[in-house]
C-alpha cells in the first residue's frame, strides 16, 4: 500500500531556473550606468532602424538593416519590434514577439515587456513562454522584481519538463525565502511514472529540498490513491510525511490513518492515529492506534488495542483481537496470513475463544491457536495445547485437537459431561457439535438423562479410540467405542463429587469473551489494569 511513491515533486526546483531569467531595463539617455550600477550590468541598444522622441519618450524601431530591435545586458539579448523609454523615470517597454535569450537553450519570449523603474517590477504579458533545455513554463501574465528577485503569475501557469507537467492559477518563486510556490488549482502530472498530484498550495524550499502540501491533497498513481489534509516531502531523502484524515486506496489494500509517515531509505513506514486497514481480497479490516509496514517483507504490524473484523457466515461476523496484530502479505511466496500476539481474543455469535498467540492462514483458510487456547462454542468448552479451526464458507467447518484435547458440555440441568483423549476431531455445526471422533486414551464421562429434567446416573468410558454423534444442542446420540472399551455407570445415588471429574477438569466460562472486550477500547484499557494490580500467587512454603 506504500508502494504509492511520492516522487512527483523531484523535478520542482528547475522553477529557480525559469523565475532567475534575466529582464532588461533601458538605459539612460546619455548611455551611462545608473548610480551604483557597474560597466557590464548595462543595458546596450545593439540594432535599431530608426530613434525618435515623442511625448517625453524615446521610441526605438526596426528598419531596413535592422529587422529587429536588439538590446544587451551582458551576456543576455533582448529581441522585439518596438521599444520606447523614459529617459527621467527609466521606465522601459517592448513590444512584439519579445524575446529574452542567454542562448538557444535557455529563453523567454512573450508579446509585450513592461519594466517599471520605481517598483522595479518587470511585467511580461501575453504568451509568455520560458524555456531552459527541455523544460517549459507557459503563462499569460508574468511578474517579475529586480530589486528582491522575486517573481510570480497570478493566473495561470503551465510547466512541462521531460517527465512532468505542473499547472496552477498561481506561482511564486522567492530566492530570499529559498522557496517557490504554486497556489489554487495545483496539478502535477508525471507521465513517465503515470503519477498525478492535485492540491490547492505547494510549497518547496531549494536549500533544504523540502516540499509542502498544503490543503486537500490528492495522489494517484498506478500503485494507488492517497489523499491527505496536508503533507511534507524530501526530494533527496525521500522521507514523506501526511496529516490529516489521510487515505491511501490500491487495488488490494484500503489504509485510513491521522498521520502517515515514510522512509524510503530504511523501509521505515508508520500510521498513527484512528488506523483502519482493509484487505479487499479478504474483506478483513484491522484497527488500531499505529501501524508499521515495512515493503521489503511485505508485513504491517498494528499496535494500540488493535482488532480485526470480517465476514462470518452470512450474517455474523468474526473479531479477533490482540496486543499485535501483524499482516503478511507475500505475493512472491504467496504466503498471506494474519498473526496475533498475546492476550488473544476471538468472537463471533457462534463460538469464541482466547489464546495467547494465532495464526490465521487467508490460503488454507485456518485458524490455529497456540499456547493455553480455549475454544467456547454453544454449551461446549473446548481445551487442548493446540487447536486448529478449519473454516468453510466463512464459517468454523470443524476443529483438530492436539495433545491433550478436553471438551466439557453443559447439560439442561447444569452437570458437565467430559471428553479427554490425545487428539480430538470435532465437525461444528453452528453453535453445536456434529460429530466428535476422539484417537488415543479416550476417556467420557456423561450424564444420563431422562428428557430433560432427571438425572438417571453417569457413564464413564475409556478405550482407544471413540466417536460420538450429537443432536441439536450438542445432545447426545450415540458412542461408538474402538480397541477394549471399559465401561461403567453408576446411578445417581451413588456419585460422588471426585468421580464426576475426570483428571484435567477445569472451567473457564468466565474468561469467555464478549465482543465489547474486543471493540471497546475503553474496556480493553480496564482489563489490561487489572492484570498489572493483580496480586500473584504467594510460593509455596
Amino acid at each position: 500500500m506504500f508502494r504509492t511513491h511520492i516522487q512527483v515533486v523531484a523535478f520542482i526546483g528547475l522553477m529557480a531556473m525559469f523565475f532567475a531569467s534575466s529582464v532588461l531595463i533601458a538605459q539612460d539617455d546619455k548611455g551611462k550606468p545608473k548610480k551604483g550600477e557597474s560597466d557590464d550590468t548595462k543595458v546596450e541598444l545593439i540594432k535599431a532602424g530608426s530613434i525618435f522622441f515623442k511625448d517625453g519618450l524615446r521610441y526605438v524601431k526596426p528598419g531596413a538593416g535592422a529587422p529587429r530591435v536588439v538590446f544587451k545586458r551582458d551576456s543576455t539579448m533582448l529581441y522585439c519590434d518596438l521599444a520606447t523609454q523614459n529617459p527621467e523615470t527609466e521606465d522601459m517597454a517592448a513590444y512584439g514577439n519579445v524575446i529574452i535569450e542567454e542562448n538557444p537553450q535557455k529563453r523567454v519570449t512573450a508579446d509585450t515587456l513592461f519594466y517599471t523603474s520605481t517598483s522595479g517590477i518587470a511585467e511580461l504579458r501575453g504568451n509568455v513562454v520560458l524555456v531552459d533545455s527541455a523544460n517549459t513554463l507557459k503563462t499569460q501574465h508574468l511578474y517579475y522584481d529586480m530589486n528582491s528577485g522575486n517573481a510570480y503569475y497570478l493566473t495561470g501557469g503551465n510547466l512541462v519538463t521531460d517527465e512532468m507537467n505542473l499547472s496552477s492559477k498561481k506561482g511564486y518563486y522567492r530566492p530570499n525565502q529559498e522557496m517557490i510556490a504554486f497556489k489554487t488549482d495545483v496539478v502535477m502530472v508525471d507521465r513517465d511514472k503515470g503519477q498525478r498530484l492535485e492540491t490547492d498550495s505547494l510549497r518547496y524550499f531549494t536549500v533544504t529540498k523540502d516540499a509542502f502540501f498544503e490543503g486537500f491533497t490528492t495522489i494517484t498513481s498506478p500503485d494507488g490513491v492517497l489523499k491527505a489534509s496536508k503533507g511534507k516531502y524530501n526530494t533527496v531523502t525521500e522521507k514523506t510525511t501526511f496529516e490529516g484524515n489521510t487515505t491511501v486506496d490500491s487495488k488490494d489494500y484500503s489504509l485510513k490513518g491521522d498521520l502517515l509517515k515514510r522512509d524510503k531509505l530504511t523501509d521505515y513506514n508508520i500510521v498513527s492515529g484512528n488506523v483502519e486497514l482493509y484487505s479487499k481480497q479478504e474483506f478483513a479490516t484491522v484497527y488500531g492506534d499505529e501501524l508499521r509496514y515495512q515493503q521489503e517483507y511485505s508485513n504491517s504490524k498494528v499496535y494500540g488495542y488493535p482488532y480485526m473484523k470480517r465476514p462470518f457466515g452470512t450474517t455474523d461476523s468474526l473479531f479477533l483481537a490482540a496486543d499485535t496484530l501483524l499482516t503478511i502479505n507475500d505475493t512472491i511466496n504467496n504466503i498471506r496470513q494474519l498473526h496475533a500476539y498475546a492476550n488473544v481474543k476471538i468472537y463471533s455469535n457462534e463460538m469464541q475463544g482466547i489464546c495467547d498467540s494465532l495464526v490465521y492462514d487467508y490460503n488454507d483458510s485456518t485458524l490455529t491457536l497456540f499456547q493455553d487456547p480455549v475454544i467456547w462454542n454453544g454449551f461446549n468448552q473446548i481445551k487442548a495445547e493446540k487447536i486448529v479451526a478449519y473454516i468453510a464458507n466463512q464459517t468454523i467447518d470443524s476443529l483438530f485437537l492436539e495433545k491433550n484435547a478436553f471438551v466439557i458440555q453443559q447439560d439442561t440441568l447444569k452437570n458437565y459431561n467430559q471428553i479427554k483423549g490425545r487428539e480430538i476431531t470435532a465437525k461444528v455445526k453452528g453453535k453445536d457439535l456434529d460429530w466428535l471422533y476422539v484417537n488415543g486414551n479416550s476417556q467420557t464421562l456423561y450424564f444420563s438423562l431422562q428428557g430433560d429434567s432427571l438425572l438417571m446416573g453417569m457413564n464413564k468410558i475409556e478405550c482407544a479410540n471413540m466417536l460420538m454423534t450429537f443432536a441439536d444442542s450438542s445432545q447426545l446420540l450415540s458412542i461408538s467405542a474402538r480397541k477394549a472399551p471399559n465401561a461403567k455407570f453408576t446411578p445417581t445415588h451413588l456419585m460422588l463429587e471426585p468421580e464426576t471429574r475426570l483428571k484435567g477438569f477445569r472451567l473457564r466460562y468466565k474468561e469467555r469473551p464478549e465482543k465489547f472486550w474486543i471493540t471497546d477500547k475503553k474496556t480493553r484499557m480496564e482489563i489490561e489494569d487489572e492484570k498489572k494490580v493483580k496480586p500473584k500467587p504467594k510460593p509455596k512454603s
